[in-house]
């Protein structure tokens, strides 16, 4: 079955053995991709740590709570943009390295209008509309260290035993049949099945660079109004996109050993489309007389159609000058996720003209998500479906912001949040724990800070955030080491706006 599905996810997608960890990781990942959202809102949202459930009169309500939307007393448009850079610091094989990759990547877009409802308890509804970010993958992260004895050519060699190597490129044409044709694998002398790597005893170089680009986005339109200015209410519908890129370039270089071969390359591409709706409702409450304000909202699973394409080449070169390359074919093949429903609880503090104090709650079960394929066998999705059961787990979120003012125009605010694990540690072939975490799927900090200026018409603002994920991977999937680091992604947003 040449599919991605069935060749891995840990690091580069090789993956040695047809069991369910091997097999049905990388669908474990792209639930994790695709559902665990970490949007991008306005800069009063983005600074106070997206704890935006319990306030309103912002853009940002169009994601968090469209009950939000019933707070505006005039109408609003704007927009914001984002400088970042994808990154880790990571640690294999005792060496440690530092990278990132700068991009641009348009943040919050949107806008509310407000008017009067004439009835005498609503009194006014603002409809809103807009886009925003709710996953930047762009991240370059580099692993690098030397083994001793240790190669990936070995594995595919196992991979490869007992299948003629005539046949390597229907069983196995995105890794061993590669390995073939660029010599990584040869057969042992009078046999057609089987094989052996050609770094045997060699001390090698290992490394693996992962660039991706691309984003998760939702185009939203909702409605907020309000009963007696007491109980707020809002409802929202839109459109997910996802649009994403990933390039894993795998290599190995010679350091000491008898081997004629020098290095080898495998160049592992994937991009991905895909599509999706979904729905959200929200409340708000705040009571006559008291500073304080309390939110609710809910938001449905999205069905996401995603339409991937997969391809993977391999070059060698050898010590006496010779070098070969060889292409696997093209896959494409389609899926369906569906996302898991999320609530969130939130509460804030209104501290007079001075300041606010805002807190969030969110919780998503990821056991939830389902993955359905015409395109696969009923036995496998069976496969991957009990994988998600068995791996994913709920995620808390916890997120909460300050916001000082001074006069009526300056804006300065502090925020963060914490999400734990939305996956159980990953097994190993001995079906126990191996060290290692489902890509995306382990806890993840963020802090933010940031300001605003507000005039009567206009306001302006920028805001830093920085998020930090745990990591914890093979480079393939016999490697005896585990790579270790965290993950990254720092933004300065801008955001410019008017009011009207």
């Amino acid at each position: 079955m040449t599919l991605r599905f069935l060749l891995g996810s840990a690091g580069l997608v090789l993956l040695a053995f047809a069991t369910p960890t091997s097999l049905f990781g990388q669908g474990l990942s792209d639930v994790m991709l695709y559902s665990r959202m970490d949007p991008l809102g306005s800069a009063r949202s983005t600074g106070l740590g997206g704890a935006m459930t319990s306030l309103g009169a912002d853009l940002g309500a169009v994601w968090s709570n469209p009950a939000g939307l019933g707070l505006y007393r005039s109408s609003d448009v704007g927009i914001s943009l984002a400088v970042g850079a994808g990154g880790g610091r990571t640690t294999f094989a005792e060496q440690t390295g530092t990278t990132a990759a700068p991009h641009v990547i348009v943040g919050q877009l949107g806008a509310a209008l407000t008017m009067p409802l004439n009835h005498p308890h609503f009194r006014r509804g603002t409809f809103g509309i807009g886009y925003t970010p709710l996953r930047d993958f762009h991240q370059r992260v580099e692993w690098e260290g030397p083994q001793s004895g240790e190669s990936l050519t070995q594995q595919l060699a196992l991979q490869a035993q007992g299948t003629p190597f005539d046949s390597l490129w229907y069983s196995q044409p995105f890794d061993a049949d590669l390995a073939w044709y660029t010599y990584l694998i040869d057969t042992v002398a009078g046999s057609t099945d089987q094989y052996q790597g050609a770094f045997d005893g060699d001390d090698v170089q290992q490394s693996l660079r992962r660039d991706r680009e691309g984003r998760m986005g939702e185009t939203s339109l909702a409605f907020g109004t309000s009963y007696d200015d007491v109980l707020y209410m809002g409802l929202s519908v839109g459109l997910t996109s996802i649009d994403m890129k990933r390039v894993d370039v795998y290599s190995e270089r010679k350091l000491i050993g008898p081997s004629p071969l020098d290095r080898f390359t495998f160049n592992d591409r994937l991009e991905v489309s895909g599509s999706g709706a979904f729905w959200s409702f929200g409340l708000m409450f705040l009571p006559e007389g008291t500073p304080l304000r309390f939110g609710w909202s809910y938001r449905s699973g999205s069905v996401l159609t995603i339409d991937d394409f997969y391809q993977v080449d391999a070059t060698s070169d050898f010590s006496d000058g010779s070098g070969f390359e060889w292409n696997s074919p093209n896959s494409y093949v389609q899926y369906r996720i569906r996302t898991p429903r999320q609530h969130r609880l939130g509460f804030s503090w209104t501290m007079g003209k001075s300041a606010l104090l805002t807190l969030d709650y969110g919780y998503a079960d990821f056991a939830q998500a389902t993955f359905t394929s015409n395109d696969f066998r009923e036995e496998d999705v069976a496969a991957i479906q009990r994988d998600i059961d068995s791996t994913l787990i709920a995620e808390q979120n916890v997120r909460g912001g300050l916001e000082f003012r001074i006069q009526d125009t300056w804006r300065f605010r502090l925020g963060g949040g914490w999400r734990s694990e939305a996956a159980q540690p990953l097994r190993g072939f001995d079906g126990l724990e191996d060290g290692t975490l489902l890509e995306d799927g382990a806890a993840q900090i963020q802090w933010a800070i940031g300001g605003e200026y507000r005039a009567e018409t206009w306001y302006a603002g920028a805001t830093y955030r920085h998020t930090s994920t745990e990591d914890a991977r093979r480079l393939y999937a016999l490697s005896p080491v585990i790579a270790q680091g965290r993950t990254g992604l720092g933004l300065l947003m801008l955001s410019i706006g008017a009011r009207y």
